[in-house]
């Protein structure tokens, strides 16, 4: 598993257009969007400008492969209503995270499970979350596979049938960190 040379970084202005080539991509759009509904990059400045400029509680970023864009990453606060529908606490704090690798051609080399544990690493690191959570479509067997190597847990199946609930505890921190290093 090459993983070396994985580096996330905050998104720029500068990547809209690589987002609207990924975000027109089959491969991507199957589990990340509609693939009847590819993005404009009219479509991608709306959608991810305010949240590069603070506008709203969502923090893009994106994922480099020895210095070149392969991946998207974002992470949220989970709302109240969020928790409370997930059977959470209001007072836990929760980070909801969601990503997708933009090249089709480094699928199934390891690398979703290298940047997921990196950026687990990242927010426990620097935030006080007590959870992270993600809801991969539940027929998304390669996504559920790699979040399930990264210490994620199934928790309750969502929307209407068609989405895991999955979750990683900070108690989950030290096994992550022990996998990742053998």
């Amino acid at each position: 598993m090459h993983t070396d040379g994985i580096t996330i970084r905050k998104m720029r202005v500068s990547d809209f257009e690589l987002m609207a080539q990924w975000l027109s991509t089959k491969e991507v759009l199957e589990f990340y969007g509609d693939v009847n509904s590819p993005f404009s990059l009219e479509r991608v400045k709306a959608k991810y400008g305010p949240r590069i400029h603070g506008d709203v509680p969502i923090h893009p970023y994106i994922v480099e492969l020895n210095n070149s864009p392969m991946g998207y990453m974002q992470q949220y606060h989970l709302s109240d209503a969020k928790k409370e529908e997930f059977g959470y606490p209001a007072s836990m704090k929760i980070c909801g995270i969601d990503q997708f690798i933009g090249e089709p051609e480094l699928f199934n080399q390891g690398l979703g499970t290298a940047m997921v544990k990196k950026f687990i690493k990242f927010l426990y690191d620097t935030t006080d979350f007590h959870k992270i959570i993600l809801d991969p479509d539940i027929s998304n067997k390669r996504a559920i596979r790699c979040y399930e190597k990264c210490g994620f847990r199934k928790v309750i199946v969502i929307n209407a049938g068609s989405n895991w609930l999955m979750e990683y505890s900070r108690s989950n921190k030290w096994s992550v960190q022990q996998k990742a290093e053998i």
